[in-house]
């Protein structure tokens, strides 16, 4: 989880964009123009699309029925609803919460969406009851009683209740005149929330585990680097640093003995994490706990050799007293549910410390390419997850039954080619059905989002009982992360916060077009400075300076707290509409605790400083916090900068030699005028 890249969101982003223009090497530019023809292709196709139109039912072409009994694959009416729901039978609704009597409440985020959807689809509408007629906000239909357009609606003396069904019918009307359907196609100001029948609507309340989670969404904690060792989430385990980085490279260092390290380990393992966790974790009104594991702790099992990672002398598959199965243990006895997740897997799937052999290769784009481009690999994964299918049936048997899923893979690098992940998850998935029939199985989704529509539409696609699983973080990219002074600090932080309910479409989204989704990683972050969290090493450390840590003392405020709170509570607003939420994570080690940054990190630490309620259960109802934004009256901001402040008072800046042409220019021109007019003007007086 330390990556400059773990929130590339593909968020209407080409991740070529993270790239300065001046940066990229011609080819790049010559595949951007490429890219720019391929859209504006799609975008006329997308015209055509509409012109059948999913405003137009009779004009729809008729498929072609596959004949089943002559093919190996399902009937398509069938293996579509397998994953996605297809683009066609999903609508952009108002939200259920929006009526007549609250409208008001909501003045604010109409002015944003008529600020923003009126400019959609060249500022142009359609709507299903109306053929032959083309609208937009200044010009609606004459049944609506608004020549003034949108500015009409909900206007003193109108009917609201007319004016809320005129409101649901133009969502619905820019939604369907909209080319092509992506995550933030139905995004409107939290008054709208896209439809794809009701099992994906709340989706946790169908889920095999929602009985267990007493009919609330997964309200869960990481538990970071006990399995797999983070040098940020446990910095006093050893000295990090070039030579020793990750696990792997821990194993194999010179300045212990193996039987010094493997004491070290054990002490790890069994002071980590205790029992006493997991029961403040159920008085805090948690409910899952995710464990991440690296594929050495059942490599014998699986034939493979977990050399030179050290692993406990008990046997995983029938000792109760393992660590692994001891943690699961605790869990249970205090009523928490486990997600066992693979975070590491053999020939590493990121080249990240966090699956145990980082990378070292100066080309972030090539990380993880081992485990993609080497079949040895990936069939080793799958092996491994054989392995762990039969440890979870032996903790059944044993009547450990708080597993209620298994992760197949963390975080499949995101510059690796997804259809190779489509592919293992098909492979994995049906070696695991062979040996448990009903698992529940949570595939990563690699930071990666609308593909997985078309991805998981392969006709190879066609499980039951599978989800998906995104991490969204505000604190690795530079346009998270970047700010120099205190005011851009606390602007940053409402920005964040803003656009937490913003993903509530992207994750509507895919649990719409893909699978149901679960938000497996988050914090409440918005900067990279905690301590290794970027990478322990000097010549692979992807930490960037921009001034955003130099200002975190000023962060300790009552505002500060109300802020974070509010962030808190926004994010848990979006995940808690479709499967849940996991924190990253449930705490870090003692010295790491001492960093000012670790309350944004461990949830304990952030309980501390009231980030979370003590008791989740007694809070208000969190799936609100979303229906406004930031109330910025509320919010005194520090003076801006030194120099912003005077570019506000001078008004102009010249910062460019155009600026400096174009104000001789200026100056020539009043001087001309000057001359022939005899006029006094000013010099400025454009800006005047």
């Amino acid at each position: 989880m330390t990556s400059v890249f773990r929130s590339m969101l593909g968020y209407g982003t080409i991740i070529s964009d993270r790239v300065p223009r001046s940066a990229q090497p011609e080819q790049s530019r010559t595949l951007r123009r490429g890219v720019l023809a391929t859209l504006a292709t799609c975008v006329a196709l997308g015209v055509v699309y509409q012109s059948f139109g999913r405003n137009s039912k009779a004009a729809l072409p008729q498929l072609e029925a596959i004949d089943a009994s002559k093919s190996n694959v399902l009937p398509i009416s069938k293996e579509i609803y397998r994953a996605g729901v297809l683009f066609s039978e999903m609508s952009c609704k108002l939200s259920p919460r929006v009526t007549p009597e609250n409208i008001d409440d909501y003045r604010d985020n109409l002015g944003q969406i008529w600020g923003s959807a009126c400019g959609l689809n060249r500022g142009v509408f359609t709507l299903a009851d109306y053929p032959g007629k083309t609208f937009t906000c200044g010009v609606l239909p004459q049944e609506w009683n608004a020549p003034n357009g949108v500015a009409d609606l909900f206007a003193g003396g109108r009917d609201p209740k007319a004016d809320l069904e005129y409101l649901g019918m133009y969502l619905g009307g820019v939604f369907n005149t909209t080319a092509g359907i992506g995550p933030s196609s139905c995004d409107f100001k939290g008054v709208a929330q896209l439809w794809c029948g009701e099992h994906r609507h709340y989706p946790w309340r169908f889920t095999p585990w929602a009985k267990l989670l007493g009919n609330k969404p997964i309200r869960g904690v990481n538990v970071g680097s006990l399995f797999v060792l983070e040098p940020w989430i446990a910095p006093g385990f050893t000295e990090w640093g070039d030579d020793i980085r990750d696990q792997y490279t821990y194993c194999v260092s010179g300045n212990q003995t193996d039987d010094e390290k493997i004491k070290a380990l054990e002490h790890h393992w069994a002071t980590f994490y205790t029992e006493e966790d997991f029961k403040l974790m159920s008085e805090y009104g948690l409910n899952v706990a995710r464990i991440p594991v690296g594929w050495w702790y059942f490599g014998e099992a699986a034939g493979l050799d977990p050399k030179p990672y050290f692993v406990p002398k008990n046997d995983i598959q029938t000792d109760l007293d393992h660590p692994i199965t001891k943690v699961i243990r605790y869990a249970q006895k205090y009523g928490i549910q486990v997600i066992l997740d693979l975070h590491g897997a053999p020939g590493s799937q990121n080249g990240l410390d966090n699956s145990g052999i980082r990378s070292m290769d100066p080309i972030a784009e090539r990380w993880g390419d081992h485990w993609f481009y080497e079949q040895k690999y990936r069939d080793d994964t799958v092996k491994i997850l054989g392995v762990m299918t039969h440890y979870i049936n032996m903790l059944n048997k044993n009547n450990i039954d708080n597993v209620i899923m298994l992760e197949l893979m963390n975080e499949p690098w995101v510059f690796g080619d997804m259809s190779i992940v489509r592919n293992f998850y098909i492979e994995a998935i049906t070696k695991i059905r062979k040996i448990n029939s009903t698992l529940p199985m949570l595939v990563c989704d690699a930071f990666r989002h609308e593909e997985w529509h078309w991805l998981l539409r392969s006709r190879g696609f066609s499980f039951d009982n599978v989800y998906m699983d995104t991490h969204l973080y505000h604190a690795f990219n530079p346009s998270d992360v970047a700010s120099d002074n205190p005011h851009d600090d606390m602007m940053k932080q409402i920005t964040a916060s803003n656009m937490a309910c913003g993903y509530g479409s992207l994750l509507r989204y895919k649990t719409c077009s893909s699978l149901p989704t679960l938000t497996g990683e988050w914090s409440l972050a918005i900067d990279d400075c905690m301590k290794f969290l970027t990478g322990s090493t000097h010549s692979a450390n992807q930490f960037k300076d921009f001034g955003q840590c130099k200002d975190l003392e000023s962060r300790t405020t009552d505002q500060w707290t109300t802020l974070v709170k509010d962030f808190s509570r926004r994010q848990r607003a979006v995940f808690e509409k479709e499967l849940g939420w996991i924190f990253w994570a449930w705490k870090v080690d003692d010295v790491a605790n001492k960093d000012i940054s670790a309350k944004y990190w461990s949830y304990t630490k952030a309980v501390e400083h009231e980030y979370f309620p003590k008791d989740l259960e007694k809070e208000p109802k969190v799936v609100l916090a979303c229906d406004h934004p930031v109330d910025m009256t509320t919010v005194i901001l520090p003076p801006p900068s030194p120099p912003a402040a005077a570019a506000a008072a001078n008004n102009v800046q010249l910062n460019s030699k155009f600026d400096q042409d174009l104000d001789r220019l200026d100056r020539d021109l009043v001087n001309e005028i000057k001359v022939e007019n005899k006029l006094e003007l000013k010099p400025d007086f454009r800006n005047s």
